[in-house]
Order: structure tokens, then C-alpha cells, then sequence
């Protein structure tokens, strides 16, 4: 009995260990943003998020069709890697260490020390959701 709660701990540590190297200062994904600051880039009163362990979308309290929201992607350097050799991206400054966005569908891509988050603003036109995106990712930067 003792091996095996030995062995269960000695995993549980490794696992941590490995995969924290990913996102080491990461934190939860929808503890970077604040519900105010996206309800405010959304335009709506109130947003509301399931939360999860990798990735947070923020929608409208009262859904419509069409509707906005918001939507932050916790990454590794590989998806980052993955993200920059794209050929649709164009290099963004001003955020975090590197960033890059598509130019198909916006969604910026930023990598901040060894955490590595995409963000994208759906159901705004594309500049404003360019500039909301770039808005909020150095919010979440400010949070890393």
C-alpha cells in the first residue's frame, strides 16, 4: 500500500512538474481578465464564462443571436511556434515579449516569459476586434 501511494504521489509530482514548465506562470485563464473589462470591449452590461482549465469565453448574460464574446486560449511554446509560422500572421508590438496576428480571422497570439495565451473577439467588426484584442492581451500580459 505504501509503494503504490509512493508511486501515485512520485507520478502526481512529475506530471505537475512537466506540465507547469508550459504555463509555469500562467494562472487560470478567467482570472486574467476582469467581467467588466469585457463586458466594456463587448459593449453589453454583463458577461458571464463557464471558466475553464486551459481556455475562458466570455458571452453576454442575455444571449442573442450573433452574439459577442471573447474568448482566451492558455498555450504552450509549440502552439506559439505553430501560430507565428503561419503565413496569414502579421508581427503586433507593444504586447507582451512576441505576438503575432492572423489576418483571416483575428486572433492574436502572444507569448509573455513562458506563458503563451491566444485571444480573439468575435461578433465586432475587424479593426475594432483587432484593437479590442490587443487591448485585452495587455491586460492579461499585466497579469502573467
Amino acid at each position: 500500500m505504501r509503494l503504490i501511494r509512493t508511486t501515485a504521489v512520485a507520478v502526481g509530482l512529475l506530471g505537475t512538474v512537466m506540465l507547469g514548465g508550459v504555463r509555469a506562470e500562467a494562472a487560470a485563464p478567467c482570472s486574467l481578465l476582469s467581467p467588466d473589462k469585457v463586458a466594456a470591449v463587448l459593449g453589453v452590461p454583463e458577461v458571464k464564462t463557464p471558466g475553464g482549465t486551459n481556455r475562458c469565453v466570455w458571452t453576454p448574460k442575455k444571449y442573442a443571436p450573433g452574439s459577442k464574446s471573447v474568448t482566451l486560449q492558455l498555450m504552450d511554446e509549440k502552439g506559439f511556434a505553430a501560430q507565428k509560422a503561419r503565413l496569414d500572421v502579421v508581427a503586433v508590438t507593444g504586447v507582451g515579449d512576441a505576438a503575432v496576428q492572423s489576418t483571416k480571422i483575428p486572433v492574436l497570439t502572444v507569448k509573455k516569459g513562458n506563458s503563451y495565451f491566444s485571444l480573439s473577439v468575435s461578433g465586432l467588426p475587424v479593426d475594432e476586434a483587432k484593437a479590442a484584442e490587443k487591448s485585452l492581451a495587455q491586460q492579461v500580459v499585466l497579469g502573467l
